[in-house]
């Protein structure tokens, strides 16, 4: 029992430290974004000063062409709001336009435009290059590792929400929680 329990404490502090990293990797994100924008040729990418959140709304505009905004905050996990603002701003850059429908002139979609579809470009390029670096590492790995890894990502998943809720990280009076014996404050 202890093997098992001294194994788990090792793992979470694994967790621990992807966590930090993952969080290190999007501002690194943002650097490298920051770069190849700087690197573009059509000057206007250069001057929009887009940010790493407004690329990957973009992102999911280009990829889910039908959504409407509401959809578009379910499937990024924000705010309607978050969305509207974020739209609003790259409806200013002249990244992306309003498409309404002829029959409902309330619901509001979006096309990019040729810039935004340039913006789009760069981004999925460099999210191409960090899934050749993953394909490299991990196909090294066998059929049964993968599904082994697969099961503990949906697993992390799953429980990763429910970290910062009540029962997780905090008591229901809001102090928090404590393990390792007694109360945090």
């Amino acid at each position: 029992m202890k093997q098992k329990e001294a194994e788990l404490k090792e793992l979470i502090g694994k967790i621990e430290t992807l966590v930090y990293h993952v969080e290190t990797l999007e501002g690194q994100e943002e650097v490298l974004l920051q770069a190849a924008l700087a690197g573009q040729i059509d000057g206007r990418l250069q001057q929009i000063g887009l940010s790493l959140t407004e690329c990957h709304v973009l992102d999911c505009m280009e990829r889910h062409a039908g959504l409407n905004t509401t959809a578009i905050a379910k499937q990024m996990n924000m705010t309607k709001g978050g969305i509207s603002k974020i739209a609003a701003k790259l409806i200013k850059k002249d990244l992306i336009e309003v498409r309404r429908l002829p029959d409902n002139q309330k619901e509001i979609y979006y096309n990019l435009t040729p810039l935004g579809k340039q913006a789009f470009g760069l981004h999925a390029r460099l999210h191409r290059i960090a899934r050749d670096q993953f394909t490299n590492q991990f196909g090294q790995y066998s059929p049964a590792e993968l599904q082994t890894v697969k099961r503990f990502i949906d697993d992390l998943i799953a429980i990763l929400p429910a970290v910062g809720q009540e029962g997780g990280l905090f008591q229901p009076d809001g102090r928090l929680y404590s393990s390792e014996g007694g109360e945090g404050k």
